[in-house]
């Protein structure tokens, strides 16, 4: 199995209130939001990490380089800052297709809770999902259930939802071999207009088991915004 993380933003929106080459930088628990990252994926039982990057992210790129890890980790570069994080999984074609691939963002904080339990779930095909609709800013990418509770819509353009995936996946190289299809088939001589959870949603036939699991708390910050930052920073490290 690989591990595939999406580290290539320009993290525009953070930038308007804080200096930071890239949000995946910002510290929590004395420790940055990638570290984070990295620390829980290698315990999910995989070969490599592939950490898709921006060429003009010195910082990042010298932080992974530096990171003391005891699973070889591979940076490919993406610096194309127009197209949609689809082109950076399509980047990565000739290290998944054919494998297991599970895959998060850089930005993302999750308690140790849910994480656990998705590593636990022995699913071929599952993701990460919080059930509390609460917890929607309008931003999230959503979910919808089949009649089997298994998932059968994964996109932001659902208008009856039941969940949010927050931003783990893991899927099976036949699944995995489907997005990169999708990927290949649309984009515009390497300009991708749209963003990953197309490939995800274009791809789930009646066929497939695509399992929830869900959340066990509600703590699990997507960060966007200073806001959104401010706000895990007062859980975490105002205690």
């Amino acid at each position: 199995m690989i591990a595939l993380i999406y580290a290539a933003g320009s993290s525009l929106r953070i930038k308007k209130s804080i200096n930071i080459e890239h949000k995946s930088l910002l510290k929590v628990k004395k420790k940055r939001l990638i570290e984070h990252q990295l620390t829980w994926i290698q315990k999910a039982g995989v070969k490599k990490i592939i950490i898709i990057v921006n060429k003009n992210h010195e910082k990042l790129i010298s932080l992974l380089k530096n990171f003391n890890s005891k699973i070889p980790i591979k940076l490919i570069y993406n610096n194309d800052t127009k197209s949609q994080n689809m082109k950076s999984f399509y980047l990565a074609k000739k290290e998944i297709a054919k494998k297991d691939v599970i895959f998060t963002t850089s930005d993302l904080y999750c308690d140790l809770k849910n994480i656990k339990k998705f590593l636990n779930s022995k699913k071929s095909n599952k993701i990460l999902v919080d059930l509390n609709k609460k917890n929607y800013t309008g931003d999230e990418v959503l979910v919808q259930f089949s009649e089997k509770n298994l998932i059968k819509r994964c996109s932001k353009k659902i208008e009856h939802f039941d969940g949010m995936a927050i931003g783990v996946y893991k899927f099976s190289a036949y699944f995995i071999n489907k997005m990169l299809e999708y990927a290949e088939n649309n984009n515009e001589k390497g300009y991708f207009d749209k963003s990953l959870y197309y490939a995800i949603d274009n791809s789930i036939y009646n066929t497939d088991s695509i399992f929830p699991i869900k959340t066990v708390n509600n703590l699990w910050y997507d960060i966007d915004t200073f806001k959104e930052y401010i706000l895990l920073k007062k859980q975490y490290d105002e205690k």
